[in-house]
């Protein structure tokens, strides 16, 4: 028995002794000098920013190169030739927009092309003389019918408009419109506050929504137009001037806020000018030991695309946002990969396109995913980490994301695996990173991370912080602290090391 006891006692020191080689032997591989001359040449003039639309294809040229060193390092493709093809549909409006309110004998009271179409419709779309149904803020419409019918809702909530307030909640109105489309009417109508009388919130709107967008490809999917107008549609449609701000102030102080105006229909029209493309996330694997785990994973993810070049012919480089992440999971990947004993679980390497563009890369991924999302355990996602707290980066000291110094680092997650923070927090003590775990969960929403969290994945998101050079030209390698880029690749490996050799692990549903 006592023979027994030692034997076991040395194979587990023994266990631990090749556990702690084997993480010795892949953090040698993660080097300094390849981060430097893969980040030269990503965020180079050259490459021309990384967007779509520049004249070199810079975008392209980015992927060619990673799919090409994730070869070189030995990974297994996670797509045909480690490319995932992701179609985007590029829109803007054709000029032809309006919206008239007539009288049931087809008399024309109001006409306007002072519309903006908010909705990703491609195919141009009319509706002809439409029943008309408003309903004040958009609160409290669950016993409506609003099928055949046009909603006419105001911009923001009646809190904002005792106030004065007319600035543009993005996540309010989007829940509005999700909360009335699922009514099915015929449309949406949005009438910006009549508060705003220089209308600076609709003018700085129409610049948004008058450039070219892009959206991913969702053949079949039907949606609802979604327009916003101005308050003088909504003062005829009551009658007169003025009416539209009387009747809000009624609203606002818990006055019956449904109104069917008699004799009154709305014609509108929206159209969108549209064409294809086609850009790439890449995909490398390394696979799992273990028989029944590696059909688990865990996913490491940065966006390697950026903003392009601007109006004067600069480029933006985006040395940190995001070829920082970039490069630093190129690290981590080849870390694993120079393993000779894998880990139990697969590790996915996952280098996204289109996070500038509205997270549209991770968008496809988690529709199309090579692991199920409810095979993996853990989505690492690194965006902006390659820079440290200089003097000049006192322009954010109002945010609560403002670069960290050398042994600072935002890390964020979800509850999703309540474990995580703790598994983080201790390697982050051996590393003598400082882990700052205070952003409030709208982070959750600003990045990648967000199209796994949303499916129920834990999540930890990376990032050294905003700095001075957040999304301007001085974006550059010179600024990079490439020390402080190797602890987080470091972090990474041995986070997924630890995370990738667990037993079971229990997750639980979280709120998006």
């Amino acid at each position: 028995m006592i023979f027994r006891k030692i034997m076991t006692s040395i194979f587990v020191m023994f266990m631990c002794f090749g556990s702690a080689f084997s993480q010795e032997s892949g953090l040698v591989a993660i080097d300094i000098a390849d981060m430097k001359k893969n980040l030269r040449f990503l965020a180079s003039d050259e490459l021309q920013g990384r967007s779509l639309g520049t004249e070199v294809d810079g975008l392209n040229i980015a992927a060619d190169y990673l799919a090409k060193n994730a070869s070189l390092i030995g990974l297994k493709p996670g797509a045909p030739g480690y490319f995932q093809q992701v179609e985007l549909v590029a829109v803007k409006p054709d000029s032809q927009d309006f919206v008239e309110l007539k009288e049931a004998s087809g008399k024309s009271l109001f006409h306007s092309v002072s519309v903006i179409d908010l909705s990703g419709m491609v195919e141009t779309h009319q509706q002809t003389d439409v029943p008309v149904l408003m309903a004040g803020f958009g609160e409290n419409l669950s016993d409506l019918d609003l099928k055949e019918k046009v909603i006419v809702v105001a911009q923001g909530n009646a809190e904002d408009f005792v106030k004065s307030s007319f600035r543009w909640n993005n996540r309010l109105e989007r829940a509005k419109i999700d909360s009335l489309s699922a009514k099915n009417p015929k449309a949406i109508l949005i009438v910006m506050n009549p508060n705003d009388k220089d209308e600076k919130v609709f003018k700085q709107i129409s610049a948004w929504f008058n450039r070219e967008r892009y959206s991913l490809v969702h053949t079949g999917k039907e949606e609802i137009p979604v327009l916003i107008v101005l308050p003088e549609m909504a003062d005829e449609l009551l009658g007169g001037k003025g009416k539209y701000k009387n009747y809000l102030a009624k609203v606002a102080r818990n006055s019956a806020s449904v109104i069917e105006p008699e004799n009154r229909t709305l014609t509108l029209r929206t159209g969108k000018v549209s064409r294809l493309l086609e850009t790439k996330n890449i995909i490398g694997v390394v696979e799992g030991s273990d028989p029944v785990l590696k059909d688990e994973c865990v996913v490491f993810m940065a966006h390697y695309d950026h903003l392009g070049v601007n109006d004067e012919g600069e480029v933006y480089n985006g040395a940190d946002d995001n070829g920082s992440g970039t490069v630093a999971i190129m690290e981590v990947a080849e870390a694993f990969a120079s393993l000779k004993e894998k880990p139990k679980r697969s590790i996915v390497f996952l280098w996204v396109t289109g996070e500038e563009l509205g997270m549209l890369g991770s968008g496809f991924y988690s529709e199309h995913p090579i692991f199920p999302m409810e095979k993996t355990v853990v989505c690492f996602n690194l965006d902006m980490v390659g820079r440290v707290y200089e003097e000049r980066d006192t322009v954010w000291n109002r945010s609560l994301k403002k670069v960290k110094d050398f042994d600072g680092l935002f890390t964020l997650s979800n509850d999703a695996w309540p474990g995580l923070e703790e598994i983080n927090r201790q390697i982050c003590k051996e590393l003598n990173l400082v882990p700052d775990t205070t952003l409030p969960p709208a982070f959750l929403r600003s990045s990648d991370h967000y199209n796994f969290l949303k499916n129920g994945v834990p999540v930890m998101n990376y990032a050294t912080g905003y700095h001075a050079d957040y999304h301007k030209v001085g974006d550059e390698v010179e600024k990079i602290n490439f020390e402080k880029m190797k602890r987080v690749a470091e972090l990474c490996f041995r986070m997924g090391i630890e995370i990738a050799n667990l037993g079971k692990m229990e997750r639980k549903p979280v709120d998006q």
